[in-house]
């Protein structure tokens, strides 16, 4: 079962703007690093989130082609 795009959108919505702060301070804090160095590891981390939601919009597009 698929939610409808509303909510679906709603959910990219929030990982894409949530999960990089929430990974950003968990790195500052355990690791105990500069602000600098934890940006630049959430960006490393981030990409195979950027891609997930890629994939998923993408989906999104195949199926109003269907």
């Amino acid at each position: 079962m698929m939610f409808p795009f509303y909510i679906r959108m709603a959910i990219l919505l929030c990982v894409g703007a949530f999960a990089p702060i929430i990974i950003h301070h968990i790195i500052m804090k355990l690791w105990d690093v500069s602000t600098l160095r934890a940006a630049e590891y959430t960006f490393i981390v981030c990409i195979p989130i950027a891609v997930w939601m890629a994939e998923k919009i993408n989906e999104r597009w195949n199926d109003e082609d269907q």
